[in-house]
């Protein structure tokens, strides 16, 4: 009985990060991004948190295409205090149309423009 539920625990494990691995990745090196309805797919993007910089997200547009399910911030193996890692933005097509995605490289206390920004052109079909 315990093989069994060991098995089934694996199956749901391994499942799921199937399932996370078919999303599909952008890059600021990437400026246009389609997606069916429904489709979740990330946006990674080069941070350094440690220095008070994080991403932020908006969006240009009347309605909703894409909704920002979550971030996560992912450090490189073996790295040290001070390093730079990836913000990973996690996102969900929910309707069709077209959307801009603009991402804003700034520290929160501060006033002036940001210190990067990075736009993407959003397609759901």
């Amino acid at each position: 009985m315990k093989n069994i539920i060991l098995q089934i625990i694996f199956m749901l494990a391994g499942f799921t990060a199937l399932t996370y691995s078919q999303e599909k990745t952008y890059t600021m090196l990437d400026k246009e991004i389609s997606a069916s309805v429904g489709e979740n797919f990330t946006v990674s993007l080069e941070s350094n948190q440690s220095t008070g910089y994080s991403w932020s997200v908006g969006m240009v547009c009347d309605n909703s295409q894409v909704v920002v399910t979550g971030m996560d911030y992912d450090l490189p193996e073996g790295s040290v205090t001070g390093q730079g890692g990836a913000e990973v933005w996690h996102l969900k097509a929910v309707a069709p149309g077209i959307v801009k995605l603009m991402f804003y490289y700034s520290r929160s206390w501060e006033k002036d423009a940001p210190a990067k920004t990075v736009s993407f052109n959003v397609t759901v079909q």
